[in-house]
């Protein structure tokens, strides 16, 4: 049993190569469930190989967050016991899409494909409600090209003065390197160390300078596939016109979307798509091998290696960045106990943004592998995953070093970046207060605060109707109650008519409600219109109910409806 215990990790990734068919094939969709996917749920074993590593899993305890849980949930939908709703379609979205539970799956099913063709149908065709916070993030990338409501005259303040000549935009080269949103907006250390590694290696390369959009991952997640799509073109548009045949990326889910995704979209579309795609610690590694390349300066740290889901499970990328770790001399490094292939989740972006308090949970599983032993620090190379280590370790209050790979190697050459900590707790504070107000309660909180201005915008005098019941004592109560079951179907018909008139106010409570940088106020006249278009309609069944309490409470005088 010890040999075969010792034996199975090396043969299960053989096995899980082997596809299995089980049963018949469906030809065509099961109640709006894709053939192939509906082929999968019922070719689920219930084994339950999948949950002990499922970050959702062991992050909530629910079974129903688990593959196993979500395969029989389908199964019971497709028979017709159970209906979507908004639970079940944030189920499915919360997926931090890890892909870990394809390893274990014993019938070898693609679990974290069917999800992800899941959002496309949920959100793209079916135009249910995504993660609000995800249509903020559109209608930034829409207006300037990231996620982060940042000017994209902004984009390229981090590249260092002393590079333009030799690197900057419209300098030819065959490669290009792509910065992305984190860390051009808020780690600015990622994007000035990833360069400066990559020139001091002698690695010919420029960048793409204001043009460069998001990579998309973020609405590709989010089932936003038009806005993905519009972006990918712009961004393979914008390095062909570069003259480059190679990305080189630092952020995990960039070189994702650059080594996997536009390819299979580009094919899909019929777009001509010979880009190659290389992380910077693919080419500083070869460069290390090769003995065209070494650290000059001790760095006296233990440290151990986050292995980033979307650079390892994803693409494989293993190895390179610990031969760039183990170069740095003075370095001791050691693995945590999930490392490579079988490394842990850092419970980021998606449970970041969904439910923030259980991605610090899960966070705080993945850093309690480093404190276990004894690192000084943990390194990481993907912008996301340091910002939810950072963030997790304030909440949480754990005392260990977060560093990305190319600024600690970068110490290997004698130089220093700025810790990016304090900007990235600045800026995830303001998109954690959008993430509380971006809720059903949060905007019924916020409505309340906004009765007379909702009120006198109401059209064909019902506010004027309503403050007239409100003054009826117990005979308006009773009114009240008898209209309840209306205001659901009310609401939907008269705020997009109110809504015009009632935003400068929204604003403005917002802006008390939330600390936002100026850039980003700035904009908000011009992004939350659009936001609000795309949310009301589908949020307004769940806000109602708890909004409606308070208005009643208004025009009766218990509140004077603008705290």
């Amino acid at each position: 049993l010890g040999l075969a215990k010792a034996f199975e990790p090396v043969v299960r990734p053989f096995g899980n190569t082997v596809v299995t068919k089980v049963g018949e094939r469906p030809d065509k969709p099961i109640r709006g469930i894709p053939s192939d996917v509906a082929w999968y749920a019922y070719g689920c074993s219930q084994c339950g190989y999948c949950l002990d590593e499922c970050d959702q899993f062991y992050g909530r305890g629910w079974e129903s967050q688990s593959p196993r849980g979500k395969w029989y949930w389908l199964r019971e939908y497709m028979e017709g016991r159970v209906e979507w709703d908004q639970f079940m379609v944030d189920t499915f979205l919360v997926c931090t899409t890890c892909e870990y539970c394809n390893l274990r799956c014993s019938a070898a099913l693609p679990i974290e494909p069917a999800w992800m063709k899941l959002r496309g149908k949920m959100i793209h065709e079916d135009d249910r409600l995504t993660f609000p916070p995800f249509e903020m993030m559109a209608a930034a990338l829409n207006a300037e090209g990231n996620i982060w409501a940042g000017y994209r005259k902004d984009r390229t303040k981090w590249f260092p003065d002393e590079m333009q000549a030799k690197h900057g935009a419209g300098v030819k080269a065959d490669n290009v390197y792509f910065a992305g949103c984190t860390a051009s907006y808020v780690e600015h250390d990622i994007a000035q160390a990833s360069t400066t590694l990559l020139d001091a290696a002698g690695v010919d390369f420029s960048i793409v300078g204001n043009k460069e959009n998001c990579c998309g991952t973020p609405m590709l997640v989010a089932g936003k596939w038009g806005v993905f799509e519009d972006i990918m073109r712009k961004n393979i548009a914008a390095v062909k016109e570069a003259g480059a045949d190679t990305v080189i990326t630092s952020c995990p889910a960039c070189d994702m979307m650059w080594r996997h995704t536009y390819k299979d979209w580009a094919d899909k579309l019929g777009i001509d798509y010979d880009i190659k795609t290389k992380h910077y610690s693919e080419v500083i590694s070869e460069k290390i091998k090769a003995g065209e390349f070494e650290f000059t300066h001790p760095v006296n740290k233990k440290v151990t290696w986050h292995d980033s889901c979307h650079i390892g499970r994803v693409s494989a990328v293993y190895e390179e960045p610990r031969t760039v770790i183990q170069a740095i001399p003075g370095v001791k490094y050691e693995d945590m106990e999930h490392n490579r292939q079988e490394g842990h989740c850092c419970g980021s972006v998606l449970s970041l943004i969904k439910e923030p308090e259980v991605a610090a949970d899960i966070g705080e599983i993945r850093m309690d592998e480093a404190k276990d032993i004894q690192a000084d620090s943990l390194l990481a190379l993907c912008p996301c995953c340091e910002v939810q280590f950072r963030v997790t370790r304030d909440k949480k209050k754990m005392d260990l070093e977060i560093h990305d790979l190319a600024s600690f190697a970068c110490k290997g050459l004698g130089k220093e970046f700025k810790d990016p900590s304090p900007e990235v707790a600045r800026q995830w504070g303001v998109f954690d207060q959008f993430i509380t107000l971006m809720t059903p309660q949060g905007f019924a909180d916020l409505m309340s605060t906004m009765w007379p201005e909702m009120l006198d915008a109401m059209p064909m005098g019902m506010g004027k109707m309503m403050r007239g019941i409100g003054k009826m004592g117990i005979a308006g109560d009773a009114m009240f109650g008898m209209m309840k079951p209306m205001f659901p179907v009310l609401f939907p018909r008269l705020l997009p008519k109110m809504m015009p008139k009632v935003m400068p106010v929204m604003l403005e409570r917002i802006k008390e409600r939330i600390d936002m940088p100026d850039y980003m106020a700035e904009q908000m006249p011009d992004l939350m219109p659009k936001v609000m278009d795309n949310l009301m309609p589908k949020m307004l069944p769940d806000v109602v109910p708890l909004a409606v309490p308070s208005l009643i409470d208004h025009v009766r005088g218990r509140t004077n409806g603008t705290s």
